[in-house]
Order: C-alpha cells, then sequence, then structure tokens
C-alpha cells in the first residue's frame, strides 16, 4: 500500500476567514486518504490546531495588514507593497525547505500568492480575482491584476469557492471575462456548517435574540466590539457575542449579554441555529456560512475593506441582507430594517471540489 500524501494546507493570515473556510477541504482530504498538514501562523494556526488537534502543524509567517482607525485599508496597502513583496520571497524561500525537510507532495494555498513550488503539484485558491480599490486608486487596478496574475499562473489549478452561474455569492469578485489560469474550478461555497446538525434540540428558552461574530484584524476589530457591548448592554435583549479570540478563555457577564472569546464548532452551530439575528462583517468566509445554514444575518462591512463594503451593498441591493456602516450602526433600527430582507440559503454537493481532490493525490504521483 503506498504511503498517504502529505498536502500542505495554507490560509491567509488575515483574521479567521480563511482557516474556517479551509476546513471541508482538510476534512475532504482525510476522507480520501490523503494527511493534510497545516501551514499558518498566529490565529488561524491557534484555530486550525483545535479543529485538528492531531494534524502535524508548521508555522508559516504571513502578512497581516495594519488596519487603520480612518481612511482606507487600500491606501495603506499600497505604501505596504515593497515589504509585502519583501515578505512573499522570504515566505516562498521557506516553503521550498519545508517541502523538503516535511516531506510535502502538494500545496494548497488559500489566498497566500507566494506559495507555491515547481517541486509539487500547487492549487491556488480565492474569491478575489478582481481585486476592488477605492476611489482615485481604482485607475491602478489593472496593475495590480497582472501583478497578482503573474503568481497565480505559476500554480496548477486555480480553485474559486463559489457557484459558476447563478445564484452566485462574490458577483464580480470571482466572475470575470477571462480567468488567468486555463485549469480554473468553480468549486462551490465553503463552510465548516455544511449539512451540520446539532447534537441537541434547541428549546424556544434557550433561544438568544442576538449572537455577534467579530472577526478580522485590529484595531477594527476592537473598535466594533466595544460600538456593540455599549448598545447591547443597554438593551433586554439576551445577547452573546463571540470575540474572535481562539487563544483567550473565559467568558463574562454584563446584564443580558455573555462576552465569550470562541466558540468550538459544535458550540458555535448551536448558537448560530438558536440565534434569531446574528451580526458580523460581511466577509466572505461569513456570507458562506450564514447562506450554509440559511442564516438571517445584519452585515457590517470593516471600514476600508472595498470587498466587503461591495459584498454588504450587492446583498443589500437584492433585499437579501441588510448591511450598514460601522460608523452609522444602530442596534435598534439594524434589527428593525433587517425584517425587510430574506436571506438566502443555498447548499453544495462538495462533488467538484472532491473531484479536484482526488485529481491532486493522483497527481502527486
Amino acid at each position: 500500500m503506498s504511503a498517504q500524501k502529505r498536502i500542505l494546507v495554507c490560509p491567509m493570515d488575515w483574521g479567521l476567514g480563511h482557516a474556517t473556510r479551509v476546513v471541508p477541504i482538510i476534512r475532504l482530504l482525510q476522507q480520501a486518504g490523503a494527511e493534510p498538514v497545516l501551514g499558518a501562523d498566529n490565529k488561524p494556526l491557534a484555530f486550525l490546531r483545535q479543529q485538528f488537534p492531531d494534524t502535524d502543524r508548521i508555522r508559516i509567517p504571513g502578512f497581516e495588514p495594519e488596519y487603520q482607525k480612518r481612511g482606507s485599508l487600500s491606501v495603506k496597502m499600497a505604501t505596504a507593497i515593497p515589504q509585502m513583496l519583501k515578505d512573499a520571497t522570504a515566505a516562498h524561500e521557506l516553503l521550498e525547505k519545508i517541502i523538503e525537510k516535511n516531506k510535502i507532495d502538494a500545496v494548497i494555498s488559500d489566498n497566500r500568492y507566494e506559495l507555491w513550488s515547481e517541486k509539487v503539484p500547487s492549487i491556488f485558491m480565492t474569491h478575489q480575482l478582481n481585486i476592488l480599490l477605492p476611489g482615485i486608486l481604482s485607475s491602478g487596478r489593472p496593475v495590480i491584476r497582472k501583478m497578482i496574475n503573474r503568481f497565480i499562473v505559476r500554480h496548477n489549478e486555480l480553485w474559486i469557492p463559489d457557484f459558476e452561474d447563478k445564484p452566485n455569492l462574490s458577483g464580480k469578485l470571482s466572475h470575470i471575462k477571462k480567468m488567468p489560469l486555463k485549469n480554473s474550478f468553480f468549486i462551490g461555497p465553503l463552510s465548516r456548517f455544511e449539512g451540520a446538525k446539532t447534537t441537541r434540540q434547541q428549546t424556544v428558552k434557550e433561544k438568544t435574540d442576538v449572537l455577534c461574530l467579530l472577526s478580522g484584524p485590529e484595531p477594527q476589530r476592537t473598535i466594533f466590539e466595544e460600538i456593540l457591548i455599549s448598545q447591547l448592554k443597554k438593551s433586554k435583549l439576551k445577547s452573546v457575542l463571540l470575540s474572535g479570540k481562539p487563544d483567550e478563555k473565559g467568558k463574562r457577564l454584563l446584564g443580558n449579554l455573555e462576552i465569550r472569546p470562541h466558540a468550538g464548532d459544535e458550540e458555535m452551530l448551536s448558537l448560530m441555529q438558536s440565534a434569531k439575528t446574528i451580526i458580523c462583517r460581511s466577509g466572505f468566509s461569513s456570507l458562506m456560512d450564514m447562506v450554509s445554514l440559511g442564516k438571517k444575518a445584519i452585515f457590517i462591512p470593516t471600514p476600508g475593506q472595498p470587498e466587503q463594503e461591495y459584498l454588504a451593498r450587492k446583498l443589500k441591493s437584492q433585499t437579501l441582507f441588510y448591511s450598514c456602516s460601522q460608523k452609522t450602526f444602530s442596534l435598534q433600527e439594524a434589527l428593525q430594517e433587517s425584517e425587510k430582507y430574506s436571506g438566502l440559503h443555498l447548499t453544495n454537493d462538495y462533488k467538484i471540489l472532491r473531484a479536484r481532490i482526488e485529481a491532486l493525490i493522483k497527481s502527486c504521483g
């Protein structure tokens, strides 16, 4: 019997979204007889270590942007491009050493453009083929697209976590006229909660009025947390706030508001299914989770992040999910307005992803 193929899975190190959406990929790799190896850092690594405690893991430093209290992340990132390229070169060189030392047979990279190798099959996954830039920076989109395409074409396949046809979730972020890579596949939305069920029935008494899910880099995560706490603790609503800190422990009670640092899959699923309303960022991974469970949500995009702002506008214009800016957020108004929106429920049978994983394992030789 041939040895298990060791597949290195590397999510981007920006918040927890990319780490959560590689969970179904890791599970399917295990089901297919492969041996996943986790390649991440900081919160994503802590999260995946909790999800897969018996899985080998390797620390691969990433680039995490410093979000500003005001202004656009894109402007900040424009000035950080030289450092990003320097870090990318270092990460690529580190990957080559990791492949040799740890006997890696293939690499799956989620939005880490630099993690490819000519030595082994390399997969790149993203939902952002069309990078959005704000205001006057929008004129630089062709240059940015050309730059990232130079990285994408070095991979063997491109995986897009969305449906190719309508209804889809990413809109113009993923659905472009010409793909940068011939071997491009829409593998469907990815959620760790796809097809999941609670292990016990929720009773009416256990219903939560509001569940808040915090995520993303600082300082905007903390700013949003403070806004939510200040409004929730004044209300009579039974609320739970998950801070998005998987490496911390302990709970706090502020009246009817319970604050927890993090929740495991079963606990998170139970909280989400029993919540009347969910408030979270309009990140693509959060959107995939809401749609997978068919939950109604209020989306508050991270200030200065064009992708989240676009998704929030798109979903609101389709009367699917209510959204507003962090600056103008009013809990009472948001809850009232959200009643006018339908939500969306889509399921992924994972047939395409399973086929791509089987093909990847075979290509390892």
